[in-house]
């Protein structure tokens, strides 16, 4: 008896048996170096995602820890035109307004409008406005109340702005 089968119909009867062929083994092979790339690909993706977000928080922390500083500078421009200091003989306001203002205004382009430090930023517009009516109760007599104001609002945004930081660094 000899086999007359042509040779696509024996491939189809090998298989019908279960018998794999060479080709059966590489495309096996194929489908699973795929599927563990894509785990690899999927891993890396999520750490990336995780690194850019950690990037992003780091630089929060760094641009509140510079406002936060700079209002420590407004702090020592608000210390010398206190009242008391205002009316020693010879006081010169000079600049100092200016100098205050400008610490804010940079402050205020840096802080966000929500999110971390929009709790900041809301607290040094309010301290801007009481500079504004410090500054117009300057002469002849400073408003001590209003100096006292200014003063909490800006040591209130500081401490904001160091609560901010430490939530975005998270626990260690």
């Amino acid at each position: 008896m000899t086999n007359s089968f042509s040779a696509s119909e024996r491939v189809y009867r090998q298989r019908d048996g279960a018998s794999v062929t060479l080709s059966d083994w590489i495309t096996a092979i194929g489908v699973v170096v795929t599927l563990i790339s894509m785990a690899v690909s999927i891993r890396q993706a999520v750490s990336a995602r995780q690194s850019s977000h950690a990037a992003k928080s780091a630089m929060a922390v760094v641009q509140l820890a510079a406002v936060g500083e700079r209002l420590k500078s407004a702090q020592e421009h608000i210390r010398d035109i206190a009242p008391d200091k205002a009316q020693a003989r010879g006081f010169k306001v000079g600049n100092r307004f200016d100098l205050i203002r400008r610490e804010f205004d940079n402050a205020l382009s840096t802080l966000p409008k929500v999110g971390h430090g929009s709790v900041a930023r809301e607290q040094l517009t309010k301290a801007q406005a009481e500079l504004n009516d410090y500054q117009l109760s300057f002469s002849p007599i400073p408003d001590p109340a209003k100096w006292q104001t200014l003063q909490v609002l800006v040591q209130d945004t500081i401490s904001e702005l160091g609560s901010n930081t430490a939530d975005i660094r998270g626990p260690k």
